[in-house]
């Protein structure tokens, strides 16, 4: 294949494939995590340390201190401060002021109904005032693992100073899922709201459509959720399924109706689809990422092996960064590397921008051709015309027709190599264990002949 390493390279001639297998899911949500919970692996994350609204899911947060903080059959009283204090359009079940209810059925208008008066009653009874719960809540969330986030109310009506991140939502959630009480509460559907003062009842549907099996919407894995909304928040959702297993808390941010319904499903079967609990060999937990082309295996498993990679969750069919590949060259073939080479190969932090936005196909051939011909490799010429470049520049022809001619970027239909197409992560580890070889070979055959 080379002219100077003929012998060595002309049986290496396997083609990277471009098919993809699990792409990541297309999220309309400007925020959104999903945490598999058993071994606290981010597997999605998108804007996911930023500060968003929270509205009503706010009461997530609200139903576990107060699961936490007072009896179930404790008898509430809704309050003319609640209506003093809590804006007139409020979500709400419809509570004259007088109304006495159990603590219990307080937190299904809560966490179903997503009531703020109820909410705020609650509160008040927790702590004595919202401002002390206020503070109940932000030390509570602290001790969830939240970070970037600041709570002021307990039902999340819109306040400039009321923010948490997806991240921070997440860890509340996967806090709150798992109090039993919560937990049922946020996974029922229909429930009856019992007034005891007056015997009324009042029947509670949730809010979230992920729970309702005549929805179109509806998740049979999904054991817990809450909704939430107001103009600046848009539409939130949080909720809990479970696969197999796996155990999965999603959160989606700043989306619009019913769409925060669509992001979460697919979130899920994302997450399901493409991760398998496994454990190492003292029993610890771990998640198998399997998101890559079953063409990907050998050299997604080559990479771990060897040390190229750590075990990650990242998806093997996004686009591979410049810095990416060049450390993925430089884990593979250090051993061989001359000084030259590790001044070529290792990031300078000169461009940090220009170093991780995704790699594309002309700067692959580029960095190949600068690589492999500091070992004075040329490969013999296949006469093959590649229809899509004559634009482009000589030295930039020349190191695409390198590449093309060594078997390490194949041609797309009709002889074209589109040149400004990206690099996914898997064909980046196919293409680097090509070169592994080629180098390996290369110098086998230097040692031999130089005996």
């Amino acid at each position: 294949m080379f002219r100077k390493c003929i012998g060595f390279l002309s049986c290496f001639i396997l083609i990277c494939h471009v098919t993809f297998a699990a792409s990541l899911p297309d999220i309309s949500a400007d925020g959104a995590i999903l945490i598999e919970t058993h071994t606290n692996t981010i597997v999605y994350a998108k804007n996911s340390n930023l500060a968003f609204y929270p509205a009503s899911t706010t009461k997530i947060l609200t139903s576990l201190a107060i699961a936490k903080d007072l009896p179930m059959d404790q008898i509430v009283t809704k309050s003319q401060s609640s209506i003093d204090n809590v804006p007139s359009d409020s979500s709400q079940i419809g509570l004259p002021v007088g109304s006495q209810y159990s603590v219990y059925d307080g937190l299904h208008a809560v966490l179903m109904a997503s009531d703020n008066f109820v909410c705020y009653d609650l509160a008040v009874t927790d702590a004595g005032s919202i401002n002390k719960f206020a503070d109940r809540m932000n030390r509570l969330a602290n001790e969830c693992g939240a970070r970037n986030y600041h709570f002021v109310n307990p039902h999340g009506y819109h306040d400039e100073n009321h923010y948490v991140s997806p991240y921070s939502l997440a860890k509340i959630a996967e806090q709150a899922f798992s109090n039993p009480i919560v937990l049922d509460i946020a996974g029922t559907l229909n429930y009856n709201f019992h007034v005891q003062n007056t015997g009324a009842i009042i029947p509670l549907k949730h809010t979230a459509l992920l729970l309702d099996p005549e929805s179109a919407y509806y998740n049979p894995h999904v054991i817990a959720a809450k909704t939430g909304f107001h103009t600046p928040a848009r539409r939130t959702l949080v909720a809990r399924a479970t696969y197999d297993n796996l155990d999965f808390v999603g959160v989606v941010m700043r989306t619009d109706a019913p769409l925060q319904f669509e992001d979460m499903n697919k979130l899920f079967a994302y997450g399901s689809e493409n991760f398998e609990l496994q454990n190492d060999a003292d029993g610890t937990p771990y998640l198998e990422n399997n998101t890559y082309s079953a063409w990907a295996k050998p050299y997604v498993e080559k990479a771990k092996q060897e040390g190229w990679i750590p075990d990650t969750v990242i998806n093997y069919t996004v686009p591979v960064s410049k810095r990416e590949f060049i450390t993925l060259l430089h884990n593979a073939v250090s051993d061989q590397e001359t000084d030259e080479l590790t001044d070529l190969i290792h990031y300078n932090g000169d461009s940090i921008y220009t170093e991780n936005l995704s790699l594309t196909r002309e700067q692959l051939a580029k960095i190949i051709f600068n690589y492999l011909s500091q070992y004075e490799m040329y490969p013999i010429s296949s006469g093959t015309k590649i229809s899509d470049i004559a634009d482009l520049s000589q030295s930039t022809q020349d190191a695409i027709n390198f590449s093309v001619d060594a078997n390490l970027i194949s041609l797309k239909e009709n002889n074209q190599f589109a040149p400004d197409s990206t690099i996914s992560y898997e064909e980046a580890l196919c293409i680097t264990s090509k070169i592994q070889h080629i180098v390996e070979r290369y110098n086998n055959f230097k040692f031999n002949h130089t005996l």
